[in-house]
């Protein structure tokens, strides 16, 4: 597969989602303090205050002059820091544009990624063996930082559900899991079926909403299990970063269990057993709670 079409796909896909989405704006005057994380979708921060937390930018544009306690994570942004800024933890730019004042005052590291060595910078700092693994080619890390993509974009649309889906694993982890394999049985069959009547034709539209309903659902529960296993690491280090943090640690473990022969794998479809009985438990319960 060639780089150029899938990096080309990839870029037109963030500018059409960030295009059909209305702008917002998050601001948080001098003098005032924010006690939550920030995690925006498309919006235009203007941090003059203080932020005890961290941030997490996926388009739109960031001004800060103020202080953030955390990290400042920005995606498809264009990021200005200011003479009076204060970071407390790393500012990890990917793709759009970084603007910074000499007077910033950053106390962890910097990552402005604009190019491959870049992107190999920062994943061989999260994965020390990154960029020598011979498994890891680059097909592999543009699903890595697709389904990262992804799961962060759900966090920000989606924040409460998210947290909520992912504290429902904590009870009842078999039956989420048993109701992820039935899932994924019942999809498979009905894929078979539909395949079979898109033949004459009827199937075809049948075969659409089978196929959307699946991803949408492996999407957010993904995205819930990605948050569950980072919250669940960095309580045990005892840290308390922000929830956009929690997504990057659990695509990283996800990442790693593919290196693993034989239980990697394994690993791999319990969690999306796990992944597809979250999200279609958490559903019911809303569907439930509704009605």
């Amino acid at each position: 597969m060639k780089k150029g079409p899938m990096l080309a796909f990839l870029l037109a896909a963030c500018g059409l989602l960030l295009a059909a989405s209305d702008r917002k704006e998050i601001r948080v005057p001098a003098g005032e303090t924010r006690a939550a994380a920030v995690n925006a979708f498309n919006s235009r921060l203007d941090i003059q205050g203080k932020v005890d937390e961290s941030v997490f930018l996926l388009g739109g544009s960031l001004r800060l002059e103020g202080e953030v306690t955390g990290d400042v994570i920005c995606i498809a942004a264009a990021v200005e820091i200011g003479e009076k800024a204060v970071i407390g933890r790393d500012l990890i730019v990917i793709g759009g544009r970084l603007s910074r004042a000499p007077g910033g005052r950053i106390a962890g590291r910097v990552y402005d990624v604009r190019s491959p060595e870049d992107m190999k910078q920062i994943a061989a700092s999260v994965l020390p063996f990154f960029p020598e693994s011979g498994g890891m080619n680059f097909f592999r890390v543009v699903k890595t930082f697709f389904w990262l993509i992804l799961s962060l974009l759900t966090l920000a649309v989606f924040p409460l559900p998210v947290a909520q889906a992912a504290a429902m694993l904590t009870r009842e982890p078999l039956r989420h899991a048993g109701r992820g394999l039935a899932a994924l049985l019942l999809f498979l069959v009905l894929l078979l079926l539909f395949l079979l009547l898109s033949f004459v034709l009827i199937g075809i539209p049948l075969l659409v909403v089978l196929m959307a309903a699946y991803f949408l659902l492996l999407i957010f529960g993904r995205a819930a299990v990605f948050y569950f296993i980072g919250e669940r690491l960095f309580r045990a280090l005892k840290l308390h970063p922000g929830a956009a943090l929690f997504i990057v640690l659990g695509v990283a473990v996800y990442t790693l269990l593919k290196f693993i022969p034989i239980i990697g794998p394994a690993s791999l479809l319990i969690l999306d057993f796990f992944a597809l009985g979250i999200a279609l438990g958490f559903f019911m319960r809303r569907r439930k709670a509704v009605s």
